[in-house]
C-alpha cells in the first residue's frame, strides 16, 4: 500500500505543535519524527508557516462539520480545553512569531475558528431557552472570544495566566444574557 507522505506529515505536525508548541518544533524534528529527509518533507510544505497553516486549515475544516457546544456543560468544556491550550502557549499568537505577517494570518484562522463556535453555542443556548435574545450579545461574543483568546485584564497586567479564574470570568459574563432556566443550569456546573 502507498503510503501518503502529506497526511502523515500534517498529522504528525499537529501532534507536534499541540505537544511542544509552534515555536518548539522545526521541520527537522518533524521529518526526523517521521523518518524522512528535510528535503522529502519540504516537496509537500515549502515552508513551516505553510505547515502551520495546513494543519490550522485542516483542524478548522474537521471543526467546523462538528456541531458546537449546545449545553452550557458542553460550553464549560469547550471553554476550559480552549484556556487549557492557551495556558500551555499551544494557540497561535501574533506576538510570538518572527514572521508577524504569516502568524496574524494563522491567528485570524484560529480566530475565525473559535468565534464560529462560540457564536454556534451561543445560538443553540437561545434556542433551547437557555440564553435570552438580546441586541448586546454580538458585543457579549466579542469579549468572551477576547477572553478566551488573549487574556481578562489582570492576566495581562499580573501576565500570570489563571485559566480557572477566566473560566469563571466568562460565565458570569454570560450570565447577563442566561435566563431563569438557564441559570439554573449554570448553577449545577462544577
Amino acid at each position: 500500500m502507498k503510503r501518503d507522505l502529506k497526511t502523515e506529515i500534517l498529522h504528525t505536525a499537529e501532534q507536534m505543535f499541540d505537544e511542544f508548541g509552534c515555536t518548539a518544533v522545526s521541520l527537522r524534528n518533524i521529518a526526523d519524527t517521521l523518518g524522512i529527509s528535510v528535503g522529502n518533507l519540504t516537496y509537500h510544505y515549502k515552508r513551516k508557516e505553510d505547515l502551520m497553516e495546513a494543519v490550522m486549515q485542516a483542524r478548522h475544516t474537521r471543526c467546523k462539520a462538528l456541531p458546537p457546544p449546545s449545553t452550557l456543560t458542553e460550553l464549560d468544556a469547550f471553554f476550559r480545553a480552549v484556556l487549557e491550550r492557551r495556558s500551555r502557549g499551544l494557540l497561535i499568537d501574533c506576538r510570538s512569531c518572527a514572521e508577524a505577517r504569516e502568524a496574524c494570518r494563522l491567528h485570524l484562522l484560529a480566530v475565525e475558528h473559535l468565534g464560529e463556535l462560540l457564536s454556534g453555542a451561543l445560538s443553540a443556548l437561545e434556542n433551547a431557552g437557555l440564553l435570552r435574545p438580546d441586541a448586546a450579545r454580538p458585543a457579549a461574543e466579542q469579549a468572551l472570544l477576547g477572553m478566551l483568546l488573549m487574556a481578562r485584564p489582570a492576566e495581562l497586567l499580573e501576565g500570570v495566566p489563571d485559566p480557572e479564574q477566566t473560566r469563571r470570568c466568562l460565565w458570569q459574563l454570560i450570565s447577563l444574557l442566561l435566563t431563569t432556566q438557564g441559570q439554573a443550569e449554570l448553577d449545577r456546573l462544577p
